[in-house]
């Protein structure tokens, strides 16, 4: 929200465009090279398959990298949350691609007039070399 004050000028938090949030990888020590495991715990409150499946698209569709950076195979049971995983393996990470999943994820829900449930969403700082394994086995 915008207030203005008595001169005319407005006062209160403002963004520039969509204000970038970034983790900031060019600060670590020289030599330091580490990637992200980035898990989103959902529950649907809904069976539907196509649903599910659009949601798991949507989200692939965010992040941009190959399947095998995805681990997204967990049906859920209508009620039951599941555990889907990024693996991040790029320079850097942007912040806001959170952000447009929940957009993502919320036209869906609102869509198909159901509900979804990130219970918990964690990015979890990994080695590059571990997060690399964890793409080759997912081969």
């Amino acid at each position: 929200m915008k207030i203005t004050s008595t001169r005319g000028d407005w006062t209160g938090l403002s963004y520039w465009k969509d204000c970038s949030y970034r983790v900031d990888h060019f600060s670590t020590p020289d030599g330091w090279e580490f990637g992200f495991d980035v898990v989103y715990r959902l529950v649907f409150n809904t069976s539907e398959i196509n649903l599910i499946e659009r949601c798991r698209t949507s989200l692939k569709d965010v992040f941009g990298l190959s399947d095998s950076h995805y681990d997204l195979n967990q049906q859920p049971q209508a009620g039951n949350s599941v555990f889907w995983r990024v693996y991040w393996d790029r320079k850097g990470f942007e912040l806001d691609l959170l952000k447009q999943c929940e957009i993502k994820l919320n036209v869906i829900a609102e869509a198909a007039n159901i509900r979804i449930t990130i219970l918990e969403m964690a990015i979890i700082p990994r080695s590059l070399d571990h997060i690399r394994k964890l793409v080759e086995l997912n081969k």
